[in-house]
């Protein structure tokens, strides 16, 4: 995925010149919620968020992370792998959009196989931007700062 694939998406803002992640107010007092079915790679993304001054919750799939959310879990972001058991990175985004806490969520969604047809659905289902795995760390944290302002 290019620069110009995550502006189409988070608009054209949604990359600044360079890529300085500013830990917003705005979610330091909420987690970024990270899914993933492979454990230690969102164990390693949470690290690094947290490193960066982040706090995170995680799920193994979009089945958990329904259910942590329909528990009461407050986010204002979430990235989310595409392709995971259980429910997709897709299928989740779509469940989100239906839920009234889910309507002001804005989730990345993250996959090692970024097609055409994901890119097309993900948008139709409200994602805020996309990333192609290996993710490129200063690119996700832009995106996390620009998805944090206000």
């Amino acid at each position: 995925m290019n620069l110009e694939t995550i502006g189409e998406v988070a608009g054209p803002e949604a990359i600044p010149d360079t890529y300085v992640a500013i830990p917003w107010a705005y979610h330091m007092n909420k987690p970024i919620l990270l899914i993933d079915d492979d454990r230690p790679y969102r164990q390693a993304l949470s690290l690094y968020l947290e490193n960066h001054g982040f706090t995170s919750k995680e799920a193994d799939d979009g089945r958990e992370a329904l259910v942590l959310l329909d528990g009461g879990l407050d986010v204002d972001l979430i990235i989310s792998d595409c392709h995971m058991p259980v429910i997709s990175g897709l299928d989740f985004l779509k469940a989100l959009s239906y839920r009234v806490k889910g309507q002001d969520v804005r989730v990345i969604l993250v996959s090692g196989n970024m097609t055409k047809e994901i890119e097309k659905e993900a948008k139709q289902a409200g994602a805020f931007a996309l990333l192609a795995k290996p993710i490129d760390f200063q690119k996700l944290l832009a995106l996390v700062s620009r998805a944090g302002k206000p």
